[in-house]
Order: structure tokens, then C-alpha cells, then sequence
């Protein structure tokens, strides 16, 4: 993640290290590089690292940023993510990361969902969440940006219109996902122009969050050709 940090024009103001971690040459040379770029590095020991960390085993390497202070122009509204009450922080990261695999134009968390920044999340989103324009927004907010952009609100709902690969979606798509047990909220589910679901086989009756979104963003958007 530091690595992944240092590849951006984020502005980094400390990198605390651990000597205990110069058997590792790609820290070494990480440390360096952010020395010659004029970055406050200091040393401490190994303990002071741990008690420092969010991780159980640190990697020798810490960085303190300013967060991404993005906005709605930012994005690119022709196909974005909404997650509505998403609790997990690894979900959250899982689908972040998704989302720029699957090329989309942002990711818009309604208020409610856990946040963004908090560290198992970026540390699911491995990186994604350094590029990938994030926003936190309350709904009517949302709602207003998306209907003045002509965006298509399609949110994930067992109950909905199973979703086939190669079937037509409009030019302008925000797919919404919600909450772990509860799916999309009422409100969300009762301005989406169409809710949508997965054909499920044998016995299962859903999907964890991160895996469903994956797999609605794929079919969605993972295909060249498949707006319409």
C-alpha cells in the first residue's frame, strides 16, 4: 500500500520505518525514494512500528497521507457504483477494488456506509481506493446528480429481473448494492429504474455483497459493447 501511495501525487507528509525491516530491499529502496523526494522519514524501533500499526505482522513501513478530496465532476457518470449501507470494510475494499477492474467511472457511498478510509478497507481495496474517485454522499444528494446527469439507477435486488451477460443496458448506469442483510433501502429501491438480480442454482439463495457486486459489474460492464 505505501508503494502504491508513493506512485501517486498524493501529498505524503510522514513515513515512519524500522530499521529491524533493511533486510528488505524494496522497503529500502522505498525509503529512499520518498528521502530524495524531500518526505519527513524517521526511524524507530520495531516495537514502536507495531504499536503504530493497524496490522498484526507490519511490513517494516508506514505513511501518513492526506486523503483523495474528490467531487462529483471527478467522476464519470456513465457507469458508477452506489453502495448503500455497506457495513463490512473488507466488502467495501472488495468492491472498490472491483470497480476499477471493471473500468467504472467511481464509487459513491451513501451515508450510512462504513467508511472508505478506515484502514481494512483500503487495505482490501489494495490500491484502488488511491485512484478510483470515492465520495460520500446522503441519498437525495445523490439522487439529484444522478437524475440531472440522465443516470439509469439499477439496484441489486434478490427479488428483482434476473440479469443475463450480453443483456442491453442503457448508456448511463449506476448500480446500486446495499446492505449485508438488508439490501438496497427503500428509498434507493423505489427510485431505481429497474431492480436486478442474479439467477442463482441449487439452494442458494444469495451472495455475499462483494461477490454478487463483482459478478453484476461484470456482466454489466465487463463486456465490450454491452451499453446500448
Amino acid at each position: 500500500m505505501v508503494a502504491e501511495l508513493a506512485a501517486t501525487s498524493l501529498p505524503i507528509e510522514l513515513v515512519v520505518w524500522s530499521p529491524a525491516a533493511a533486510d528488505d530491499d524494496s522497503v529500502v529502496r522505498l525509503v529512499e525514494e520518498f528521502g530524495r523526494s524531500g518526505v519527513e522519514v524517521r526511524d524507530v524501533a520495531a516495537r514502536a512500528l507495531a504499536e503504530l500499526a493497524d496490522t498484526v505482522t507490519p511490513q517494516g513501513v508506514l505513511a501518513v497521507a492526506r486523503m483523495p478530496a474528490w467531487d462529483w465532476q471527478d467522476l464519470d457518470l456513465s457507469r458508477i457504483l452506489l453502495l448503500d449501507a455497506v457495513q463490512d470494510p473488507g466488502n467495501l475494499g472488495t468492491l472498490v477494488r472491483t470497480a476499477e477492474a471493471m473500468a467504472m467511472g467511481g464509487v459513491v457511498c451513501l451515508v450510512g456506509t462504513v467508511d472508505p478510509w478506515c484502514p481494512k478497507a483500503v487495505r482490501a481495496a489494495a490500491g484502488s481506493s488511491l485512484r478510483l474517485p470515492i465520495l460520500t454522499a446522503a441519498w437525495p444528494d445523490a439522487l439529484a446528480h444522478l437524475e440531472s446527469a440522465g443516470v439509469d439507477l439499477w439496484a441489486a435486488d434478490p427479488r428483482g429481473t434476473p440479469f443475463r451477460r450480453g443483456d442491453p443496458i442503457p448508456a448511463h448506469t449506476a448500480l446500486c448494492l446495499g446492505n449485508e442483510g438488508s439490501g438496497v433501502s427503500e428509498p434507493v429501491l423505489n427510485a431505481a429504474a429497474r431492480r436486478v438480480a442474479l439467477p442463482l442454482s441449487g439452494r442458494v439463495e444469495s451472495l455475499n455483497v462483494g461477490v454478487a457486486g463483482a459478478v453484476l459489474m461484470d456482466r454489466l460492464f465487463g463486456e465490450p459493447g454491452a451499453a446500448g
